[in-house]
């Protein structure tokens, strides 16, 4: 084209230049549009498109102010090329010129350019300008339907989404992959886990749970629900597994509390050579280890950590310092953490927490004031750990003098949490006015964990009278918790009130409620035994 001179030729040149981006050639593409002489819209536009697919976004912003500037005015494809652009960056302000700009011209409705502003508005949190930019488009496809479903469930909204979804299918439009894993975004959205079940039927019988991605994400939702069994199947039937879906059914055997399954588990995943193993994976078995106190277990997990170059990771080298400090390997935590060489605050609580949890208050105490020194700031996190450090090492005015420099520093505000780990701390030293004053001149309403930190000390300090009160309320938070009848009743079992202890237990069964047994685990020689406690 070069020697012949026909590289003027405008239409062969945008033919080449479209021929050059689907075969990524962006270098090549932007050469031949600068050598157009007199450059028409579809030139400026499949340059722009090619941009914006590449995510070449600020490029291609720049490219269409300076097609503005030249006087050309964009058509329906030139806008629904660039609003991609603005929406990945999030330049709210742009973005919405343009739409306004689309407007004022007072062009045709257009399903791209639509569509392309569904996904805009969406992405900025303008989900209510969204749904009247979907309300007033005369013509909708499957992708409009799709666009304006995603948009609800990212945004919190599942309901609305699922709403729609059903409307979508009422209409008679097709529904598509992309439909299903929408309407399966917004039930995690909103956690209605039973619809997820009424999904995958409806894929099962539509052909559409073949795909990798509606299977892994049916395992999301059934992990979520806690039905291990249905997501293991599920599991099984994939005939190419990736990584999230490994790691979805180990979170799946760890939450459930199946933790010699979750090793076996993670032992076949790391047994596949195309695996490559990633830091969310080893955090989920690190959790496993954590939850269930199997130090052997952890340690060889720590080595694999080691050995698979995830040692400097922050996020994973949190995991293997709550893992030894819950496996009551102080020790091992603490050596870990000094070997750290980066530390973010998330590091720093694991680290107090670990101090916490094994009774040494002083120490927690300690690592929070050098934290403070090393220049990194406490969050919630930090505070909550180190109230529970005071509150279980009897340490009430190092507690109270925390929490009150907490409240009045006004960096960080007291959570609920907070609340209940102070109550818990007044409670254990017996000072049950000191608490009661301090949930009476609390700044919000107490929840049922605040009012459940006192019950325990009533029932430590065999005191009925406020416990009988502080059962009532308990009783209205949250009545379909039998733990708290059954704490009702043990407080006056203590005190030898034996007629109100039966009462108790009798209210417990006539609203059909069970105290969900507690469980304990160990490990020996390898393999983890569950067992019930208490």
């Amino acid at each position: 084209m070069i020697t012949s001179g026909l590289c003027h030729n405008i239409f062969l040149s945008n033919r080449l230049m479209n021929s050059y981006l689907s075969c990524d050639l962006i270098k090549d593409a932007q050469k031949v549009f600068s050598q157009i002489l007199n450059k028409n819209l579809v030139s400026w536009t499949i340059l722009i498109s090619g941009l914006t697919k590449i995510d070449g976004f600020f490029e291609a912003i720049g490219l269409f102010r300076e097609m503005m500037k030249s006087g050309l005015l964009p058509n329906a494809v030139t806008i629904a090329s660039v609003v991609p652009a603005f929406a990945k960056l999030a330049l709210t302000s742009m973005g919405k010129s343009v739409h306004g700009f689309w407007v004022r011209r007072n062009f045709e409705s257009n399903v791209f350019v639509g569509t392309a502003l569904l996904d805009m508005y969406s992405r900025f949190g303008c989900i209510a300008v969204a749904r009247k930019v979907f309300d007033k488009m005369p013509d909708k496809n499957v992708v409009s339907w799709n666009t304006i479903i995603l948009g609800y469930a990212d945004n919190g909204f599942g309901e609305e989404a699922l709403w729609l979804s059903n409307l979508m299918r009422k209409r008679g439009v097709l529904v598509d992959y992309f439909t299903v894993m929408s309407m399966l975004s917004a039930c995690l959205s909103v956690e209605h886990l039973q619809v997820g079940m009424g999904i995958h039927g409806f894929t099962t019988r539509n052909g559409l749970d073949n795909d990798r991605l509606i299977k892994t994400a049916l395992i999301d939702v059934y992990v979520r629900g806690n039905w291990i069994d249905d997501a293991y199947c599920i599991f099984n039937e994939m005939p190419v597994k990736d990584v999230v879906a490994w790691t979805l059914m180990l979170t799946g055997f760890s939450s459930g509390q199946y933790w010699n399954k979750a090793m076996e588990h993670f032992n076949k995943m790391i047994g596949v050579e195309e695996l490559e193993l990633d830091s969310v994976a080893l955090m989920g078995i690190l959790s496993s280890c954590s939850s269930s106190g199997a130090l052997w277990h952890g340690r060889r997990i720590h080595a694999l950590v080691v050995k698979a170059g995830f040692e400097g990771d922050i996020f994973v080298g949190s995991a293997v310092v709550v893992m030894y400090a819950s496996c009551a390997s102080l020790e091992g935590a603490i050596r870990f953490f000094n070997g750290m060489k980066d530390k973010d605050v998330a590091c720093w609580n694991a680290m107090i927490d670990g101090y916490a949890i094994n009774g040494y208050g002083n120490d927690a105490i300690d690592l929070f004031l050098k934290m403070k020194g090393c220049g990194v700031n406490p969050d919630e996190s930090t505070l909550l750990s180190v109230l529970c450090a005071c509150s279980h090492a009897g340490m009430v005015a190092e507690g109270l003098q925390i929490f009150n420099h907490m409240a009045h520093n006004r960096k960080i505000i007291p959570t609920l949490k907070h609340y209940a780990c102070v109550v818990d701390l007044l409670g254990r030293a017996g000072q049950l006015d000191d608490a009661c004053s301090l949930i009476d001149n609390m700044p919000r309403q107490p929840d049922f964990e605040v009012y459940g930190a006192l019950l325990s000390a009533c029932r430590v300090y065999n005191n009925c009278e406020l416990g009988k009160k502080v059962s009532q309320k308990l009783f209205k938070l949250n009545p379909d918790d039998g733990g708290y009848f059954v704490l009702h009743s043990n407080m006056h079992a203590l005190a030898g009130n034996w007629g109100d202890a039966e009462a108790s237990r009798i209210l417990l069964k006539l609203k059909g409620l069970k105290k969900d047994p507690g469980f304990s685990s160990i490990e020996i020689y390898g393999e983890i035994y569950r067992y019930l406690s208490g």
